[in-house]
């Protein structure tokens, strides 16, 4: 499935829109986990570039606003030209109970496999895995 499936040109974006409290008071790096409106909406977004609202978001708006305005998308005006995508585009890896497919897009919420204290995240194989095959074709290239 092609996250351009049913898109409708009509919605300024398209987002996984989470609906949940964090599943840990504390994340990474002994960080304070905080819930706010539309947490990790902004973490995977399909932009319809020719919108009114997403032409307006300029370099000088992005540069200029609060990280909070840019998040909730406040700088949309009407919540309807916020389209939905399936959860499967915007995975959160411990925050949701793991799948049993492997979701198209992967966010690892709470760490990744590539700190030593986040090695047994769901679908850290897949990251390291993918690493591995990256690192390879560097060495690859380095003797050829």
């Amino acid at each position: 499935m092609s996250v351009l499936d049913n898109v409708d040109p009509e919605k300024a974006v398209y987002v996984v829109q989470h609906d949940y409290t964090p599943a840990n008071a504390v994340k990474m790096d002994a960080q304070a986990q905080t819930s706010y409106p539309r947490k990790n909406w902004s973490s995977f977004i399909l932009f319809n570039n020719a919108h009114p609202q997403v032409k307006a978001l300029t370099p000088e708006v992005v540069n200029t606003e609060s990280p909070a305005y840019l998040h909730r998308f406040s700088w949309i005006d009407d919540d309807n030209l916020i389209g939905e995508l399936p959860r499967s585009w915007n995975f959160l890896v411990g925050e949701y109970e793991k799948p049993a497919e492997v979701p198209s897009a992967i966010h690892y919420t709470n760490g990744g496999p590539w700190f030593s204290n986040w090695q047994n995240v769901d679908f850290g194989d897949l990251w390291t895995a993918e690493r591995d095959m990256y690192e390879e074709s560097i060495r690859a290239e380095k003797t050829a």
